[in-house]
């Protein structure tokens, strides 16, 4: 206000200052015969000069006038400041809620493409083999899409039976196995990890020290992904148990994995209960070996998904 205060304030004038500027607004009306610029009229009929000063309300208070639309506008500018602020800050807001909520729906996308992916791939296998079971298909594409999208990640186990042709359930886990080092982006590209039961039946490394498999293989199936073990029935118990770490889905070896194993059971082609059929089996191979606190976690690991595979009569090559 000091500064409106300094601008609108007129400088006092002196006594002679008055004076000569009453003579020349005499002079001046006049000669215009009229008023002054204060208001003062001068009687044109006697011609005397005297000043008559018109009544308050008919002056234009200009200097008043201006004054005000002065502080007016000045303090209009703050205004437009705070309005400049919350625009800004109100852009801000937006962009950064709808970055927010775009965000979701590009992991939504990439997960839904990448479910496609697996299904498409499960689906070129299963016209190769005609004669399976529809639901198993859908077990190893939920199986396999935890794996690769899960959270947090963990390892798929898939229990393949067979009753007496073991070609077809071999075949099948080859092609999952190769389809799942894939889709899972293995590091490197070797040939698909596979061990036989037969091998393992009579190593008396093994036998010693079951943990000894665990350190050669869990470098591979990082590489790999996946990894196959066929003919389950000839592993020995005490061997069998580095399948617990492998496959736990708590603390697991490696999170992001597949296991496939095959193994002979009698009985499973007429029955609606494969699990139930290999847990039996299982527990008649190892009983002797291992203890029940050993025995039935490992059971439940390895006969996560268990399904019965029936053989084709013409297979692809594997």
């Amino acid at each position: 206000m000091s500064g409106n205060s300094r601008e609108c304030t007129q400088s006092p004038l002196n006594s002679q200052d008055l004076k000569d500027s009453k003579k020349d607004r005499s002079t001046s009306l006049q000669n215009s015969g009229g008023k002054d610029d204060n208001g003062y009229s001068t009687d044109s009929d006697t011609g005397d000069g005297r000043l008559i000063k018109e009544p308050e309300h008919t002056k234009k208070n200009t200097a008043s006038s201006y004054c005000n639309s002065s502080i007016r506008t000045k303090k209009k500018k703050p205004l437009q400041k705070y309005y400049y602020i919350l625009a800004s800050i109100a852009v801000v807001v937006i962009a950064s809620t709808w970055g927010y909520s775009y965000l979701p729906s590009i992991w939504d996308t990439e997960k839904v493409n990448k479910m496609s992916l697996i299904n498409e791939a499960i689906e070129h296998i299963r016209e190769e083999f005609p004669s399976q079971l529809a639901h198993i298909w859908g077990e190893f594409s939920a199986g396999i899409n935890e794996t690769a999208q899960g959270t947090p990640t963990k390892p798929s186990v898939f229990m393949l039976l067979y009753e007496t042709e073991e070609g077809t359930a071999i075949c099948l886990a080859q092609k999952v196995g190769n389809m799942s080092t894939h889709l899972l982006e293995a590091e490197k590209s070797n040939p698909l990890l596979i061990i036989d039961g037969a091998d393992l039946e009579h190593n008396e490394t093994l036998a010693e020290d079951y943990g000894t498999l665990l350190e050669e293989y869990r470098p591979k199936v990082v590489e790999q992904r996946a990894m196959i073990i066929i003919n389950l029935h000839k592993v020995p118990g005490t061997v069998a148990q580095s399948f617990h770490s492998l496959c736990d889905t708590v603390t697991p070896a490696v999170d992001k994995a597949v296991y496939l194993f095959t193994m002979k059971a009698s009985g499973v082609s007429n029955t609606d209960n494969p699990t139930e059929v290999a847990e039996k089996q299982l527990r008649k191979l190892w009983s002797d070996e291992l203890d029940e606190d050993r025995l039935n976690p490992l059971i439940t690991r390895i006969t996560d998904m268990t399904m019965m595979i029936m053989p084709e009569k013409s297979l692809a090559p594997c």
